[in-house]
């Protein structure tokens, strides 16, 4: 296992082709972060590639900030946190069925913990689930590029 190798995502390298500021149809990434020096980070590198953030604490939270139905994220992106790939993944699909958030968006698992041999991998697990074992930013980004475009 590596455990240091969970937060790699935080490290983002610029890229010309990045957008510095957010415009209102930018697409809409729901994060899902209880870590609070993850969030902040997390929220800055997402905005600077040119996407909307809503942030979540936890599922409920997410489900609460969800109901009011004024803005429809294009993507869940999900931190394992403290469960299993498959309890992070079922906590994407609770907050998209119990919220409204249409059955077609992609939900992301950032996984925090994994063997050496999954490092750099992005594994579809469902119709539209995916698990990151990302080694860098990058690789999380071009996976989020991927699946909603900016």
């Amino acid at each position: 296992m590596h455990p240091q190798k969970g937060k790699a995502y935080l490290l983002l390298k610029e890229s010309n082709g990045a957008q510095s500021s957010t415009q209102d149809s930018s697409p809409i990434i729901l994060v899902v972060e209880p870590d609070d020096e993850t969030r902040p980070l997390l929220k800055h590198n997402l905005n600077h590639q040119g996407y909307r953030v809503i942030i979540a604490l936890d599922a409920e939270d997410a489900i609460e900030r969800m109901m009011g139905g004024f803005h429809c994220p294009e993507l869940i992106l999900l931190n394992q946190f403290r469960q299993s790939i498959e309890e992070a993944v079922g906590t994407g699909r609770r907050i998209r069925t119990t919220s409204g958030i249409a059955k077609d968006t992609p939900i992301v698992v950032i996984a925090e913990r994994y063997s050496v041999d999954l490092e750099v991998k992005d594994m579809q697990v469902g119709d539209r689930e995916y698990v990151s074992y990302p080694e860098d930013g990058q690789q999380l980004m071009n996976l989020l590029q991927k699946l909603c475009p900016v």
